[in-house]
């Protein structure tokens, strides 16, 4: 019955899978975050963050599922 329990707690890396969208998320506020910014401006960062973000997330749960697959293969 123990040995069940083990499964249970879960990866700590697995615990961050939602990391890359909060960083991408903190980042697109901090530079939209200027009102003083022309807002065509705005609106060009705004697609610029969009099309980097949609890559950073990726490149970053990749990252992250490859720190799992060791940290589980260690195990």
């Amino acid at each position: 019955m123990i040995a069940g329990f083990k499964d249970v707690t879960a990866n700590p890396i697995k615990k961050l899978k939602f990391l890359p969208y909060t960083l991408v998320g903190i980042v697109a506020f901090t530079l939209n975050a200027n009102p003083d910014t022309n807002v065509y401006m705005q609106i060009y960062v705004t697609l610029l963050e969009a099309k980097l973000g949609v890559v950073l997330v990726y490149l970053l749960s990749k990252k992250l599922g490859q720190l799992s697959k060791e940290k589980h293969s260690e195990s």
